[in-house]
């Protein structure tokens, strides 16, 4: 495990590290607290990473309960460590197909308006495993149009029972290009092995039926989504079967799944 957590580091400092040229801390870290702040708190933690050196500027303070690592404790190679040693090939592929849309796909004013997002598995401090989503967004950028400083936030969605899936989407969050559910098998990020806004549920889903997915994604019955919403049973359900059929979808947690990683959730 450790050896499979060099080469990662590796990989990502022959991206990142030898890009950047000191290292300058994150300079609104109140700000962000703030704002997150402002969200219903959730099973997750997140992290502000120095790409100069991997310092961590910040870490939440839920890393302790998910870890049982303090925050002022906290490294990198801890948090990597708690991933499961069968996820780790997958996830460097992941993050080298993530390194490659950034250095050349990307213009540099462009980098901190995309978000990242995918799937991994990690032990927490009881042994448990659990499924998280990551989500990446680069926060700074240097005057040589490197990134300086990463935000990534993990959130358990062990609740929603989802199989494997290897897949990860990059969501412009500026209106440029977002590139969704993208096989990082290759290693290298190919625009043609991507699904486009055109190919998404968004474009499949009314707003009443993408509000009954985040509800399943809340990890609401039938009966409450029905009462929350003012409808009779049998029409929640009849919503449910119209999504799974117009999506082409076997399961709700597969929907669930394939909303997530396109940010309709």
């Amino acid at each position: 495990m450790e050896n499979s957590i060099e080469k990662l580091l590796n990989q990502w400092k022959e991206g990142y590290v030898d890009r950047v040229d000191n290292y300058k801390p994150y300079q609104a870290i109140d700000q962000l607290k703030h704002i997150a702040a402002l969200f219903t708190p959730g099973s997750f933690f997140y992290f502000i990473m120095n790409m100069h050196n991997f310092e961590l500027d910040y870490v939440h303070p839920n890393v302790e309960e998910f870890l049982g690592v303090k925050p002022e404790e906290a490294s990198i190679q801890k948090l990597l460590g708690s991933i499961l040693p069968e996820e780790m090939e997958m996830v460097k592929k992941k993050e080298m197909v993530l390194q490659d849309f950034f250095e050349n796909f990307v213009k540099p004013e462009d980098l901190p308006f995309y978000k990242i997002m995918y799937f991994y598995k990690i032990k927490n401090k009881k042994g448990q495993i659990r499924t998280m989503l990551l989500q990446i967004n680069a926060l700074s950028v240097s005057e040589k149009g490197k990134i300086e400083h990463v935000l990534s936030v993990h959130t358990d969605i062990t609740h929603l029972g989802l199989t494997k899936n290897d897949k990860l989407s990059f969501l412009s969050l500026n209106g440029k290009q977002s590139y969704y559910n993208i096989d990082p098998e290759p290693g290298i990020f190919d625009p043609d092995n991507a699904e486009t806004q055109d190919d998404t549920l968004t474009k499949l889903l009314t707003k009443r039926e993408a509000q009954i997915v985040s509800m399943l994604a809340n990890g609401q019955s039938p009966n409450e989504m029905a009462k929350i919403l003012n409808l009779s049973l049998h029409t929640i359900q009849t919503h449910r079967r119209n999504i799974l059929r117009k999506t082409g979808i076997n399961t709700t947690t597969e929907l669930v799944a394939k909303c997530l990683l396109e940010g309709l959730i």
